[in-house]
């Protein structure tokens, strides 16, 4: 637990995302090319070293954030 304790919370929601999807897709006929579309764009977003999934995380957090002010 220390060391998912230790992962930023915007890395830890795209990954927890991307697991239960690909978990999900296990179940689906077409599930495979989910789960291959997925892996192609984390492929993407680490070559170009940009998270989309981390940059919706921040902008609803902060919206979040903004209506309980």
């Amino acid at each position: 637990m220390t060391r998912i304790n230790n992962v930023k919370p915007e890395e830890r929601f795209t990954r927890t995302l991307f697991g239960i999807t690909m978990i999900v897709c296990t179940f689906i006929s077409w599930g495979k090319w989910v789960t291959f579309v997925l892996g192609v764009l984390f492929l993407i977003s680490a070559w170009q070293g940009y998270c989309v999934t981390c940059e919706l995380y921040k902008k609803h957090t902060r919206l979040k954030e903004k209506n309980n002010a």
